[in-house]
């Protein structure tokens, strides 16, 4: 009579794990599988949580709906692999293949994809809260709709890469490359931006607040309708920003945002809010900013040469030593 469950940590061959598994056994519970190869297999249920399957080869293999919760997949291939609705909390996929693979609805709460090559890999609706993605190439990765809560992204190579309505709360984007990216009507509440970079990104709609872009690159962002209420945007190239034709409902929030030394030279700020924002030393030549409530906002040494204000509302802002739109110098 075939044994139903596999002892603790026994190891076992590829013509083994198949045999049973074509037998009608899916439980392999904390196995050793170091270095097996499972090329273009069905294995669809299986339960491999917590097992050892480091310089593991799954290519092409459908593990759809399998249990991998705490399984360590070091260094393994997983080019092509089926994971759709898969179990893989808590797994270790550190410097890993997983081109191409498909994480579609995927449970990846708390894994570990550190360095890994996720190029061209599908994590729609996927749940990637608290994982660690540092140093991983994301490169052509669809996020549409992907839970990145907590998520560890440092130095991640996200361009080009369609993050629309992605929730990023929390997640550490320090040094990433989200150049090209698309964060339209993402959730990037209290997330850190720093020293990354964001040129030409689109951050339509987004939500930012007490977000950290300190140091980032947003050249040619479109910000058009995002919210920014509280957000350190200290030390950021915000030159060419397009923000015109926001609708009403969509104006710029940058209240008490921190835009000190920002490069806002030709910016299009008309209509929005920046009462109470921090503008020291900041570069607005020639900045559109009519119509925009700049209420109790604080401009020391501001370079506003040529810059349009009809309509503005400066009640209670300090100008002291800032350079005014006629080149004169403020007291």
């Amino acid at each position: 009579m075939l044994d139903s469950r596999v002892t603790f940590h026994q190891q076992l061959n590829a013509e083994d794990l198949i045999w049973r598994y074509e037998q009608g056994e899916r439980e392999f519970g904390a196995v050793d599988l170091q270095q097996i190869d499972l090329i273009r297999l069905n294995l669809r249920d299986i339960n491999l949580s917590r097992c050892s399957l480091d310089w593991s080869n799954l290519s092409a293999s459908d593990l759809s709906h399998a249990n991998l919760n705490r399984a360590d997949l070091n260094h393994a291939k997983l080019l092509g692999t089926n994971l759709t609705e898969a179990n893989l909390a808590s797994a270790n996929f550190s410097e890993a293949d997983l081109s191409w693979v498909n994480l579609q609805g995927a449970i990846l709460t708390g894994a570990d994809f550190s360095e890994a090559n996720l190029r061209q890999a599908k994590l729609i609706n996927a749940d990637l809260s608290c994982a660690n993605l540092r140093g991983a190439n994301l490169t052509g990765i669809d996020l549409t709709g992907v839970n990145l809560c907590r998520a560890d992204l440092r130095q991640a190579n996200l361009s080009g890469v369609d993050l629309s309505g992605a929730n990023l709360c929390r997640a550490d984007l320090s040094g990433a490359n989200l150049n090209g990216a698309d964060l339209s009507h993402t959730n990037l509440y209290k997330a850190d931006l720093s020293n990354s970079y964001l040129r030409q990104v689109n951050l339509e709609n987004a939500f930012l607040k007490r977000a950290s872009l300190r140091r980032a690159n947003l050249k040619g962002a479109n910000l058009s309708g995002a919210v920014f209420r509280e957000i350190n945007l200290s030390i950021v190239s915000l030159s060419e920003f397009n923000l015109q034709s926001v609708l009403l409902s969509s104006r710029i929030n940058l209240s008490s945002a921190n835009l000190s030394e920002a490069n806002l030279s030709k910016a299009i700020l008309t209509k929005s809010n920046l009462s109470y924002a921090l503008l020291h030393e900041t570069a607005l030549i020639e900045a559109s900013l009519q119509g925009a409530n700049l209420t109790d906002a604080s401009l020391l040494n501001a370079d506003l040469r040529g810059a349009m204000l009809k309509n503005s509302s400066l009640s209670d802002i300090n100008l002291t030593e800032a350079t005014m739109p006629d080149g004169s110098v403020h007291p």
